[in-house]
């Protein structure tokens, strides 16, 4: 855990470890999330030290993918990095084997009791599951929505209309919801299920 007043900070560069150049909306987007990936850090690993190393490669993943894309340089990237971000701290998480509880009971009854604490949580664990279902236009979709994209930007980078982007999408959402809700209630009417 990080000392009181201690401040954390990760190699901002300009290149990445190959020598492409790293987008400044990238490199903008990190010291905007920064605080939070190290606080998500510390509470899936419980330790803040792998925090840089992930920032630096989510970096470099997402101005690639722009770059990738032809995203125009300055608009909003953050969501989009927290999202490359939280996936290499999951993968990191799986490949130590090990994902920590911060806190003992007492804390996590507190959450527990927090009924807002508790509709956020199972909203994250939603969108999880239907982020990992979705196609990957759709993927593509979702990530530059999240990063500020408007429907009119997102349709000409996959060249198709806006209304043509955005109800694929949707249509793709309304399918997994009910494709869920459908095994959701399979699970609890079959007493065997759990």
């Amino acid at each position: 855990m990080a000392c009181a007043g201690r401040i954390l900070v990760w190699w901002d560069r300009e290149v990445d470890g190959v020598g492409r150049r790293i987008r400044p909306d990238a490199r903008l987007a990190a010291h905007g999330i920064w605080e939070q990936a190290c606080q998500r850090t510390v509470a899936t690993l419980g330790d803040h030290g792998p925090a840089a190393e992930l920032m630096e490669c989510a970096v470099a993943q997402v101005s690639r993918y722009l770059d990738r894309l032809g995203a125009p340089d300055g608009s909003r990237k953050h969501g989009l990095l927290m999202v490359a971000f939280c996936r290499n701290l999951r993968r990191h998480a799986e490949k130590l084997g090990r994902v920590e509880l911060v806190g003992g009971a007492n804390e996590l009854g507190i959450h527990a009791s927090s009924r807002s604490w508790i509709d956020r949580t199972n909203a994250r664990l939603d969108l999880e599951r239907i982020v990992r279902h979705l196609s990957k236009p759709s993927t593509t979709v979702l990530m530059l929505r999240a990063a500020g994209f408007e429907w009119k930007e997102i349709a000409r980078l996959l060249r198709t209309t806006p209304a043509a982007a955005r109800n694929s999408f949707w249509r793709e959402i309304a399918n997994l919801r009910e494709e869920f809700g459908r095994s959701h209630s399979r699970r609890s009417s079959d007493p065997m299920a759990s």
